[in-house]
């Protein structure tokens, strides 16, 4: 008698182009991983673009900032500590951000695999506009131009469920960078993909391109797009 292999079936939810404050999506992260801890929701990406917002990892410092806090914070940018690996970045419109929250023993994914995956996918949508990016860089996490970074990956990971992910700056105002020692490197260079490819790109269709390369890199079988009104009804849990 065969054995029916079930599908591996990603949740797609896209938030659209307007801004989602830090604490809201981070919100909706931590109830769909312990969701999936128990196996009770799906593998889902949650796909966004930040209101302006700087983020601490698990190896950020009051030191990353070269502005006090409280002034950034007068002039309405949230800081965070975020719970993920890594150190201190910044998140804003203009910027495509990628939340998987995926349970990697049933990838079969080990934490390295996994996020030199997510590294392999930003790369692959750069290729796209003939950007030659490249991760894995010794001594460095996220994707570069030369030496120039255009993409953060940063994850956490809990009895086998990740949560938290990558951001690539597309038209990002890179004048927020200047507050902070990004990644905790000093003298680090940041870049955009419209001022590397030198042609104006669509955020969303950047996102589109991540999640494909998403797709194919960790080999789903279906992907299903769901609004965020919907992402925890009782009948789109489904895990397969």
């Amino acid at each position: 008698m065969s054995v029916t292999k079930l599908q591996r079936v990603l949740r797609i939810c896209d938030f659209g182009v307007k801004p989602v404050k830090y604490a809201e999506a981070l919100a909706v992260q931590e109830r769909l991983a312990e969701l999936c801890k128990r196996k009770e929701a799906p593998d889902t990406v949650l796909q966004l673009q930040h209101a302006s917002v700087y983020t601490l990892g698990k190896r950020g410092q009051a030191a990353h900032f070269k502005v006090p806090k409280a002034i950034l914070e007068q002039q309405g940018i949230d800081i965070h500590n975020a719970g993920r690996g890594g150190e201190t970045t910044y998140h804003g419109p203009g910027q495509m951000v990628l939340y998987p929250i995926v349970n990697l023993r049933r990838l079969g994914l080990g934490a390295r695999a996994y996020v030199e995956t997510l590294e392999e996918c930003m790369v692959g949508a750069c290729g796209h506009y003939d950007i030659q990016a490249r991760g894995q860089v010794p001594g460095r996490t996220g994707v570069w131009v030369e030496d120039r970074k255009i993409g953060a990956v940063g994850v956490k990971i809990s009895q086998g469920v990740a949560s938290h992910g990558i951001a690539v700056n597309i038209s990002t105002n890179l004048t927020f960078y200047q507050n902070i020692v990004p990644c905790g490197i000093e003298d680090c260079e940041i870049t955009t993909v419209e001022k590397e490819a030198g042609a104006c790109v669509q955020v969303t269709e950047f996102g589109r391109l991540l999640v494909q390369q998403l797709q194919q890199k960790l080999k789903y079988d279906n992907v299903i797009s769901i609004p965020p009104s919907e992402l925890f009804a009782p009948g789109k849990m489904a895990l397969a």
